[in-house]
């Protein structure tokens, strides 16, 4: 269901609404309360057609990423102008827009005094609400049940308010490489409707939805959304519908306190035995009369400068995939489509090797000039062709060696991994993920990583005296962190490790440390990331946890937000669970050791894991 047409809104895209944008709105600058006219406040125009809606979804939707964004800034005000209060100002403006989100931060915000002072605000509220806002308290859970595929699940909550109103959450849960909340989204219809329309999505491409249907117990819907949330860090951006997920999780997580404790949640058994791929169909450079276009160019006049010709044949049979695939016409050339090869599919994607990617300048001309020709096209318009992606072929190595398009590629391998439905190759594409790829984890050894200074010399000169001061927090914060662990050694790795991060982030986007933001805070997110990278910290069986770093550091609560940022600016690649450092440079010796452990389970269990094993399988 996460690559299939049920993993979507069953009821259609009219069915729920969201807001027109994932970007919060921000408080004009000085507080709105002094400056702005309730009425032209940007919040209360976002806010306003949501509380008018007839959904009983939509005003939920477009209010829990302000419930996010309240809690993250009340743990760090540099990101407010000074003297701005974001509560003060919900509570200064006393309009049923304010009231109806002050509804939602009693609920659900996890900042325990912000749901404190919102209480106390509604006290003075007279403002009618909907039931929907009003009715949040008295909220109760009437349905649950799973719909289950070759992959994992999607957890289905029915919520029943006063006045009638329903409304069914939708948690989509992969079961590998690890449980987490991949996608979620909620639906402003009883759970009857939503069932019935899942079934007719189903029977429409041939299956059942009662063969994957399963009638689930309220306590073990919500041990098993619980475990899910639990393995999807609340700091990381999931690569969920981007409708709705991660943006709702303080509503995914105010539904699963309403659910009773004490359920049967997943377990090893849970994992999925791999699945058999479907048949492929005819490649797309075989005609249907038989002809092989990929031999017919690899033996022609266009090729006969190419060198390494089997390897030229299997890239140009990757690109007739692509164009055969979008456009039905493997040879339609043209320098849009050039463009778009060459800037966003090529240098993100997995399929090919380095040593594919560095012949693409030298292939594509040709590949192009004999399409157009096999193709009937005028030869000027061959010529104007080929003078329009020069420069494109030109910046092509730069654009793949990107970090970022560098981190794209290795989501992407994860991704492709999941397409397969095989856990081993998924597992395997994730061990890579932590690395820094398949050719690095073939290389992967377990040394110690040296004891290094901070490279100052590096950074630019405006940034020494930060950078300094960065590293004098990092030197205090992990001898406090590691004091009293089992392995007091790490300390040298750790710092080191650090060093290297805080280095890279100088090089790659030195702006975002040029940002408000204390030293200490922004040290401390460096050891959080390089910590959780490592599986120093998180959850048990790491043997640190957030409250370690915040006891190291002297901080008040977590640097989420930084670690974030810094994380950004660093290029890291996304991980459904965890930290992905990607560079082998930032693994400690134990956590690579670790990481080659995994490998050999992973090939101890499937004898065909390894860096091939998409290649054999596909």
């Amino acid at each position: 269901m996460s690559r299939r047409r049920h993993d979507r809104n069953p009821l259609g895209q009219g069915a729920f609404h969201r807001p027109a944008s994932r970007h919060i709105p921000h408080t004009p600058e000085p507080a709105p309360s002094s400056a702005v006219p309730p009425a032209d406040n940007p919040l209360i125009e976002v806010l306003r057609p949501a509380l008018r809606s007839d959904d009983p979804t939509v005003f939920w939707i477009a209010a829990a990423p302000l419930v996010v964004e309240l809690a993250d800034l009340r743990h760090h005000p540099e990101e407010l102008p000074e003297g701005v209060d974001l509560m003060d100002t919900f509570l200064e403006i006393n309009v049923a827009e304010t009231t109806a989100l002050l509804h939602m931060i009693a609920a659900m915000c996890p900042d325990e005094d912000l749901r404190s002072r919102a209480r106390v605000g509604l006290t003075s509220r007279r403002q009618p609400m909907p039931p929907q806002i009003s009715g949040l308290a008295d909220a109760t859970i009437t349905d649950t049940v799973a719909i289950t595929d070759e992959v994992g699940e999607n957890l289905m909550v029915e919520l029943t308010l006063p006045r009638g109103v329903r409304a069914v959450l939708i948690a989509y849960i992969p079961r590998a490489p690890a449980l987490f909340v991949k996608d979620a989204f909620v639906v402003g219809a009883p759970m009857e409707e939503v069932l019935h329309r899942y079934r007719e999505i189903m029977a429409s491409e041939g299956s059942s939805l009662d063969e994957a249907l399963e009638v689930v117990a309220p306590a073990d819907a919500r041990t098993r959304l619980g475990q899910a949330l639990a393995l999807t860090p609340a700091d990381e951006g999931t690569a969920g519908s981007e409708e709705q997920w991660p943006m709702l999780r303080p509503f995914v997580e105010f539904v699963v306190g309403l659910m009773p404790a004490g359920g049967t949640g997943y377990d090893e058994d849970d994992l999925l035995d791999g699945a058999p791929l479907p048949t492929s169909e005819r490649p797309p450079w075989i005609l249907e009369d038989g002809t092989d276009l990929v031999a017919e160019f690899t033996a022609s006049a266009h090729a006969a400068g190419l060198e390494r010709v089997e390897t030229a044949a299997d890239l140009v049979a990757y690109m007739m995939v692509v164009l055969g695939g979008g456009l039905g016409d493997p040879l339609a050339w043209n320098p849009e489509l050039a463009e778009w090869l060459l800037t966003d599919v090529l240098p993100t994607t997995p399929i090919l090797s380095e040593d594919q990617a560095a012949q693409v300048p030298s292939i594509l001309p040709p590949l192009v000039a004999w399409s157009l020709e096999r193709t009937g096209e005028d030869p000027s318009v061959i010529a104007q062709t080929l003078r329009e992606i020069t420069p494109l072929l030109e910046q092509f190595p730069v654009r793949r060696a990107d970090p970022r398009m560098r981190a794209q590629r290795l989501e992407e391998q994860v991704d492709l991994a999941l397409e397969l439905g095989d856990p081993s190759a998924l597992r395997l594409a994730d061990l890579a993920l932590l690395v820094g790829g398949f050719d690095v984890l073939a290389e992967l050894d377990t040394t110690p990583l040296p004891t290094e200074r901070l490279p100052l010399e590096q950074f630019p000169d405006n940034l020494r005296d930060l950078a300094a001061e960065i590293d004098a927090h990092l030197v205090d914060g992990v001898s406090a962190l590691l004091a009293g662990q089992p392995a007091p050694d790490q300390t040298a790795e750790l710092l080191t490790a650090c060093r290297r991060l805080l280095a890279r982030i100088a090089e790659l986007d030195d702006a975002v440390l040029r940002r408000k933001a204390s030293t200490r805070n922004t040290a401390a997110a460096i050891v959080s990331l390089i910590a959780r990278g490592n599986e120093l910290m998180g959850y048990a069986p790491a043997p640190l946890h957030e409250k370690d770093l915040r006891r190291a550091f002297d901080l008040r609560s977590n640097p989420s937000q930084r670690a974030r940022n810094l994380a950004e600016a660093a290029a890291l690649p996304h991980r459904w669970s965890g930290i992905a450092l990607a560079d082998p440079g930032l693994l400690l010796g134990t956590a690579r050791a670790e990481i080659l452990r995994k490998q050999d389970v992973l090939r101890e269990q499937d004898p065909l894991a390894g860096p091939g094993a998409m290649g054999r399988r596909s």
